[in-house]
């Protein structure tokens, strides 16, 4: 039986940010819909046209650019942060520091603590197929 290959234990490290890459499009999208689905949505907060039109611009720039960023995350994760590239693991420590900045500037603190778990364990286990301990 062949010992398993350097961080194969590891090798599913990547799914977590990927589906994180896909939840935040698919926000995106929810995001950059509502204005045009539910034009009446910010009426509660303002009856001013101009709050409510800056408020739809600010909701649909905000959905475009998460779409935008749950695809490269997505992408980054499924072919370079599981194939091992070391600039993908340090790059995707920007994970937990937003869930660390959301649990600190918002009232959702169980749901950005449980992302902030999730998305350090995935960057600490698989630490070895990142890093492979070198033979002298």
């Amino acid at each position: 039986m062949n010992p398993p290959s350097p961080g194969a234990t590891q090798a599913g490290a990547w799914v977590p940010f990927f589906a994180l890459g896909i939840l935040m499009m698919m926000f995106g999208v929810y995001l950059a819909v509502l204005p045009t689905a539910d034009p009446d949505h910010w009426r509660s907060y303002s009856s001013d046209p101009d709050v409510v039109a800056y408020l739809a611009d600010d909701f649909r720039a905000n959905g475009g650019m998460t779409v935008a960023f749950g695809l490269l995350t997505a992408v980054a994760s499924y072919r370079w942060f599981r194939a091992g590239d070391r600039w993908a693991w340090f790059t995707f420590w920007i994970f937990p520091i937003l869930c660390a900045w959301g649990m600190a500037t918002t009232w959702a603190i169980g749901l950005w603590l449980l992302l902030l778990i999730v998305t350090t364990v995935a960057l600490v286990v698989p630490y070895r197929r990142f890093f492979p301990r070198t033979r002298t």
